[in-house]
């Protein structure tokens, strides 16, 4: 059985930072995506990671921005050590800090940019703040970790716009085999709401079923139905935030039957569609 649908859960916290060392045998064994936002340092070594339906080589000062709800997973790259740093939070949290400045912070996680280069002088500023937020946070100095946050956020997007973020037909990538599949994937996401079959598919790209069925798995550690259906259910988060019914969201999303939508959505995020957007509007009477 796959192993997708992995959330990290900040619980009572709305950011955290994570730092770890990995060696050979450290390797995300699932596709997953979180429920927040994240921003992924590569501090030395290197990694290859798939997020965005892109696969990225990451290399030392390489930052990565991952959207919430996006499917990622790292995979070693030429090199068998190295330390990452994460940053995690949540919108709301981001909001609280920044105030009008958050949407210009969000838009680099929807932009072409998803990938940026940090010199030296930014690698090590980066790390200080990101110490520090650690320890602000985990200390319980709630005021001096938002400050510490804004700050850090800031200059990042600072840096972005100076020239350090890099066209995803820039940004270093694993090879011409993951780079075939990646246009699959891009294929998929902008055809998402479609009832899409493997067969169809293999034709647009001119390539047999069972060919893209392989190519597929071993790229991305997925099934082609398993990772369409995490895209639907991405989309299907979206759509339910929204005013419409559960009903309209299934047929937008091209699902013949609501039972084999609420199955699959239920699959994936441990809660039937309802059940999610009440999770997300506490105190809010749902249209089902």
């Amino acid at each position: 059985m796959e192993r997708t649908g992995f959330q990290r859960e900040l619980r009572d916290r709305e950011v955290d930072v994570e730092c770890r060392g990995f060696g050979p045998s450290f390797n995300m064994d699932n596709t997953h995506y979180h429920d927040c936002f994240e921003v992924y340092f590569q501090i030395s070594g290197d990694r290859n990671l798939l997020s965005g339906g892109r696969f990225h080589h990451l290399e030392p000062g390489s930052v990565l921005w991952i959207p919430k709800f996006d499917l990622h997973q790292s995979f070693q790259g030429q090199q068998d050590t190295g330390t990452r740093a994460v940053l995690y939070f949540r919108e709301e949290y981001l909001r609280g800090v920044l105030q009008e400045r958050a949407g210009e912070l969000l838009a680099l996680f929807a932009g072409p940019f998803q990938v940026m280069r940090l010199d030296v002088f930014q690698r090590r500023k980066a790390l200080e703040l990101l110490y520090e937020l650690e320890q602000g946070s985990r200390a319980g100095q709630e005021l001096y970790a938002r400050f510490v946050f804004g700050q850090l956020v800031l200059l990042l997007e600072a840096w972005s716009r100076a020239g350090g973020a890099l066209p995803q037909e820039a940004a270093p990538t694993m090879g011409p085999k993951y780079d075939r599949i990646a246009s699959v994937l891009a294929y998929l996401k902008n055809h998402r709401e479609e009832r899409l079959r493997l067969e169809d598919v293999a034709r647009e790209f001119f390539v047999t079923p069972a060919y893209l069925s392989r190519s597929f798995k071993a790229c991305t550690g997925l099934s082609f139905v398993t990772y369409l259906n995490h895209l639907k259910v991405e989309r299907a988060k979206e759509l339910l935030l929204r005013e419409g019914s559960v009903t309209q969201v299934s047929l937008e999303l091209g699902y013949e039957s609501l039972t084999h939508f609420e199955r699959v959505f239920r699959q994936i995020a441990g809660l039937s569609p309802t059940e999610w957007r009440k999770s997300q509007r506490p105190g809010e009477d749902k249209i089902s």
